[in-house]
């Protein structure tokens, strides 16, 4: 019997508990305020540097419900993460057959989100849909890969087309899935209706791009992606940046661009060789200051040049991200030490340890061997779970600084793998 069928239809004393905690849950933050930043002005006024998914969601509430849309965009929040929360919940605890210690824990681990520092239900951003679809995908994927349940590709493509057009950071997940699935059918991967779908698995970034260049045609007359991309990535490339760099620019515009960017970095002290220190104390001080030098600084002033230079509005958010690009993939090459020291360390300080992420790593290889030899249920979650985990954690130190707001979405899958863990080595634990 599938999960969705049987999700609190019976009257369990689990799912007793589970509805009233979403009472408690749904009354608790419907009556607090929602909050406003400037994230859900840009996604009010729907500007072309913001992913499509949350702008629908926010300005098709705004034309139903007037003035009253916050608060029915926190609702949604709510019944969206609350039905998600059950169902991925339901899931596990039943694949993995999890004490009353352990549902709990992991029950805490997938509503934490939701209270400070995070509040992703009070937020009026984009993480208020995006966890939801995150953890509703990870569901259909379980489906998938460990039920044996092929026909959810079918869901699996539509929600990861709505999360990735609502938060860009989670495109790797086809290809991971893909490739987990490969893995799990190993020389039967050739079968007409299997390379059929791990074709589309590994498509599906491309299938996602298109379908962002056509809402970008429809409604902007623009058939490109989302310009937002290489804005965010240059910051740290140009926070080890030297004024001697602007000789690798050529083109004037460009070189004006960086050549204003890295003096006020300079004037600011907000570059990599103000900080006589570590490369964590180097780090911090990018970390503590992106968006003062990115958004407030680069971003900004490029798309007002580009607007002074004769660009229409639009074309000047297209021509600052192609600027970007061209200054990232100048500087990384010649600050490539420097660039990579840094990286590693924003990794390191996601993972808030350097023995986590050698553990996640370990981990990661260990189960890549056991899933090679054999696709089993532990084996098969832990690596998929240590994919996400570190593939979310790279992209993330690449395209910004790694905060909690960009990596919350894995907390759960950390603690569930200590549980699959300590029911390995401590089955008495488990009933």
């Amino acid at each position: 019997m599938s999960i969705p069928k049987t999700l609190l239809s019976k009257n369990t004393l689990e799912n007793r508990l589970l509805l009233l905690i979403f009472l408690f849950f749904f009354g608790f933050f419907i009556l607090q305020p929602p909050l406003y930043s400037p994230d859900t002005y840009s996604y009010l006024r729907a500007d072309i540097t913001r992913f499509p998914g949350y702008i629908i969601y926010l300005r098709g509430l705004q034309a139903v419900f007037g003035s009253s849309f916050d608060v029915v965009a926190l609702a949604g929040h709510l019944v969206m993460g609350y039905a998600a929360i059950v169902l991925i919940f339901k899931n596990l605890s039943n694949l993995f057959k999890l004490s009353w210690v352990a549902k709990g824990l992991l029950l805490a681990a997938l509503v934490f989100p939701y209270f400070k520092p995070i509040e992703v239900a009070v937020n009026l951003t984009s993480e208020g849909l995006a966890y939801p679809l995150y953890l509703l995908l990870l569901s259909l994927t379980i489906d998938f890969l460990f039920r044996k349940q092929e026909k959810k590709i079918i869901h699996i493509t539509f929600v990861y087309l709505a999360l990735v057009l609502t938060r860009g950071q989670f495109i790797i997940l086809g290809p991971i899935i893909g490739f987990l699935y490969a893995l799990q059918l190993k020389r039967n991967i050739f079968r007409p209706k299997a390379f059929l779908i791990i074709l589309l698995l590994f498509i599906l970034p491309i299938v996602s791009a298109m379908a962002d260049r056509t809402y970008h045609y429809i409604f902007y007359g623009y058939f490109k992606t989302t310009p937002y991309s290489y804005v965010n990535v240059v910051a740290l490339p140009l926070y080890i940046s030297e004024a001697s760099d602007a000789k690798y620019f050529p083109d004037e515009d460009i070189k004006v661009i960086f050549e204003h960017s890295h003096k006020k970095l300079d004037s600011l002290q907000l570059l990599s060789s103000d900080v006589k220190g570590s490369y964590h104390e180097k780090y911090m001080r990018f970390h503590y200051n992106f968006p003062e030098i990115c958004n407030q600084n680069i971003h900004d002033f490029g798309l007002k040049y580009y607007l002074e230079q004769g660009e229409a509005p639009g074309d000047n958010a297209f021509a600052i991200e192609a600027a970007c690009k061209t200054i990232t993939t100048q500087l990384v090459p010649a600050h490539f030490k420097e660039y990579l020291s840094l990286y590693y360390t924003s990794i390191i300080h996601g993972f808030k340890s350097v023995f986590i992420l050698f553990f996640m790593v370990a981990l990661s290889i260990l189960s890549l061997f056991k899933v090679f030899k054999r696709f089993g249920r532990n084996s098969g979650l832990i690596f998929l779970a240590t994919l996400l985990i570190i593939s979310n954690a790279m992209i993330v130190a690449v395209a910004s600084h790694s905060i909690m707001r960009y990596l919350f979405y894995n907390y759960f899958l950390g603690l569930l793998i200590l549980i699959i863990l300590l029911k390995k080595f401590i089955p008495r634990h488990e009933s």
